[in-house]
């Protein structure tokens, strides 16, 4: 996944759509990718798939995958 560039092919983290990489940018040292289906997307430190970011900012990227940190939403959040 390290290999990604703009234009590059991209399932995304949240959506799970197949799309492209339309900007890729640094905030606070980690890579953010921004997606053609609207959604920005971090690479994994554990299993290096693209995942959503969870951050509350635009400066931060904080990845959180559904696969190796479970569901990001719960009822519990209600």
């Amino acid at each position: 996944m390290a290999n990604l560039e703009v234009g590059s092919a991209a399932v995304c983290g949240i959506c799970g759509k197949d799309t492209t990489v339309t900007q890729i940018s640094e905030r606070e040292g980690t890579t953010a990718y921004d997606l053609k289906c609207w959604h920005r997307n971090a690479v994994c430190p554990k299993c290096g798939e693209l995942a959503r970011d969870a951050s509350d900012t635009v400066q931060q990227v904080l990845p959180h995958c559904e696969k190796c940190d479970g569901p990001y939403y719960t009822d519990d959040d209600e």
